[in-house]
């Protein structure tokens, strides 16, 4: 299911997000950066190199389905781009059940 990943107000990238771990609510996907990513890139891969993953701690990050659906994760918002890999990682964690059956139809 298509969504984007915003820092602040600033759309970063698309996201296909699918369903990771059902019991757990968890989403996530490949990021298609959009060039507003590259102003956060460098300290994104700085922060996955030290600890893993950039999250909500580190940054003000929103996730949306459509254009319509805020998501509101629980558990919260991570990205992983690890340098020198092409593919950047969206995790959404603690959403709701609602949402995540609006998967399976």
């Amino acid at each position: 299911m298509k969504g984007y990943i915003n820092i602040d107000d600033e759309r970063i990238g698309e996201v296909d997000f699918m369903v990771t771990d059902e019991k757990m609510g968890c989403i996530g996907g490949p990021l298609v950066p959009y060039p507003a990513y590259d102003k956060f890139k460098i300290k994104i891969q700085l922060i996955c190199e030290n600890k893993g993953i950039a999250n909500v701690d580190d940054f003000n990050f929103s996730a949306f389905l459509g254009d319509e659906i805020i998501l509101n994760p629980e558990g919260g918002i991570g990205i992983t781009d690890i340098r020198d890999f092409d593919e950047i990682i969206v995790e959404c964690n603690g959403i709701s059940s609602e949402i995540i059956g609006a998967f399976s139809t």
